[in-house]
């Protein structure tokens, strides 16, 4: 009878294992841009598109550093922006960095705009990096996991026996 169970509950594992899709899992998507608007030489605004296959949540993160003479970039005030939310500054001056941090997002086109001033050689960098959160077959999956684990703890007997000491 034991034996019967074991197996049963193997064949049962076995098929909620294969019916789950295989997009069930979580996606990671991290996307560089940057651009020298330098060349012209002053104000400069980019705008950056990105498409997102399903909703999650985003992070953006931008930077430029000053590492010359006619090297600097200087960021406008509230004028860098994913979906219209403007990015904190972590730091100006010489060395600039804005970030916003798990951004929920939906899926299809998001918008990052770059407002600023650019000296000739001047440069900025950047990233924005797509975390989808798990599907719910992916919960499912985990859920039906952990429930079985608790069963096999509980259904484990053990049989604790303490010695008496001799007077």
């Amino acid at each position: 009878m034991k034996i019967k169970r074991k197996y049963a509950g193997a064949l049962a594992g076995a098929l909620v294992a294969l019916a789950a899709p295989a997009a069930a899992s979580a996606l990671t998507l991290v996307i560089p841009f940057g651009n020298t608007p330098g060349a012209g030489s002053g104000k400069f605004t980019d705008v950056y598109t990105f498409n997102f296959p399903m909703a999650g949540k985003a992070t953006v993160v931008l930077g430029s550093t000053q590492s010359g003479p006619g090297t600097n970039v200087n960021f406008a005030t509230n004028s860098v922006r994913f979906n219209n939310v403007i990015l904190s500054v972590v730091s100006s001056g010489a060395v600039e960095l804005q970030q916003l941090v798990n951004q929920p997002v939906v899926a299809g086109a998001q918008t990052l705009s770059v407002k600023g001033f650019a000296q000739a050689l001047g440069s900025y960098t950047g990233t924005v990096t797509f975390a989808s959160a798990p599907e719910p077959a992916t919960w499912g999956m985990m859920i039906l996991g952990l429930g079985a684990v608790g069963y096999a703890m509980r259904r484990r007997r053990v049989s604790v026996k303490f010695a008496t000491a001799a007077a």
